[in-house]
């Protein structure tokens, strides 16, 4: 029986008879058809991924500066909050400074910093603020007396 069949196949008795195109291109898909990426639509590709993160790393650092920025505002707004709150019970007496706000629990710890991890300038009675202290913090470039110095007295 199976000599029968070889016997056929090599007269092309099963040549197009119930085997489709498409399975007979798929067996001989491995001689010599390249199934791959080129190394070159791998670079392309893995060049649109880095300028995409890019420009998402160039955004997400400009929100990032805005964000601190806003919180530093945050917290020299609850420091000059505290100071009155310390002045009203201690009969408008100043606090040294914003470690003793922290000491005596009118200010959490985690807000006594910048968001650049700065101390706060701290005077007491202000000369902006009379019925407070002024408080500043250097800002982003860490140096007082800049443009970026955010302060209590200008919010």
């Amino acid at each position: 029986m199976l000599a029968r069949l070889k016997d056929r196949m090599n007269r092309g008795w099963m040549r197009n008879r119930g085997v489709s195109t498409a399975v007979r291109v798929l067996r001989g898909a491995g001689r010599g058809v390249s199934r791959g990426f080129t190394l070159l639509e791998i670079m392309i590709v893995l060049a649109i991924i880095g300028l995409i993160a890019g420009g998402v790393g160039v955004t997400l650092f400009r929100r990032f500066g805005r964000a601190q920025i806003q919180i530093a505002k945050t917290r020299v707004g609850d420091v000059s909050k505290s100071v009155k709150q310390y002045m009203l019970e201690n009969n408008s007496n100043c606090p040294k400074g914003v470690d003793d706000l922290v000491a005596q629990k009118y200010l959490e710890k985690s807000n006594a910093k910048d968001p650049w991890g700065k101390d706060f300038a701290f005077k007491c009675p202000g000369s902006n603020e009379t019925d407070g202290a002024d408080i500043s913090s250097p800002g982003p470039d860490k140096q007082e007396g800049t443009a970026d110095d955010i302060k209590s007295w200008e919010q």
